[in-house]
């Protein structure tokens, strides 16, 4: 995920243990794009590696972006028991608005790819909306002609000021019992949400983490989409990719070049 006002290399430790607790369900979602003609994803923000650890057996070539180290450092420890099939996935430790593949050292040409994905909402890490366009042109130029690109933003109809700590979720895993909870301030005039969350361990030790999103309207999505030449093939509200309305949980793109 890029780094623009969260310190993600903070959050490497507990970014699995959050979505064990609190699973989005989107692994489905995404598996419903390997078609015959996927052969090599791009993932713009991977993080611990959660999705690609998930795929492996799949054999797809996968490449994933992220300019935390300690993130990557995470998901290469995650994957190490996994040969051959580890030696898939591609880590490279890069700004998301920045990125720059070439096919190989010596060529201008840069690498494409059948399906590229920003999952986790990590379009909303990057920072406002001119580089949240720069993250998309950056996935846009490495889309293969029939390629897919797909990115997640949650809805910011859901969005409200909690002062108070509410819990998300409780799990108890290796003899631990975790509770995740969260709270958020939100800007509304500089769409700016900053979201705290509280993982408490054995109703003992609690660990604080810390990000900053900026989040987008409908409106926004589709005129950023129409600047940048992309084609919406579809908008789904949710990852078991039902109909958008007001109140869904998630904004959810399915696009390809025009």
């Amino acid at each position: 995920m890029n780094q623009s006002e969260t310190n993600y290399d903070s959050w490497a430790n507990w970014y699995d243990l959050i979505y064990q607790i609190a699973n989005p369900n989107d692994l489905i979602f995404y598996e419903s794009y390997f078609g015959k003609n996927i052969h090599n994803v791009l993932e713009m923000g991977v993080g611990a590696g959660r999705i690609p650890y998930n795929f492996l057996s799949k054999k797809l070539k996968w490449t994933g972006i992220d300019i935390s180290e300690d993130m990557l450092n995470v998901c290469k420890e995650k994957i190490k028991p996994y040969q051959p099939l580890a030696e898939n996935l591609f880590l490279i430790q890069e700004d998301m608005t920045k990125l720059d593949i070439k096919i190989n050292k010596d060529s201008i040409h840069n690498s494409l790819f059948d399906l590229i994905i920003y999952p986790s909402h990590s379009l909303m890490s990057v920072g406002n909306i001119e580089l949240q366009k720069k993250a998309l042109c950056s996935g846009i130029k490495h889309l293969d002609k029939n390629g897919i690109l797909i990115f997640d933003l949650h809805n910011p109809n859901n969005y409200v000021n909690n002062k108070d700590y509410m819990i998300f979720g409780e799990k108890k895993i290796n003899n631990s019992f975790y509770k995740l909870y969260g709270k958020s301030s939100v800007d509304f005039d500089n769409k700016k949400h900053i979201n705290y969350q509280k993982i408490e361990i054995n109703s003992k030790k609690e660990i604080e983490l810390k990000s900053t999103d900026y989040f987008l309207y409908f409106e926004d999505i589709i005129n950023i989409c129409d600047e940048l030449n992309l084609e919406i093939i579809d908008i789904f509200g949710d990852y078991d990719k039902s109909k958008l309305d007001e109140f869904s949980e998630e904004i959810i793109f399915v696009c390809k070049n025009k």
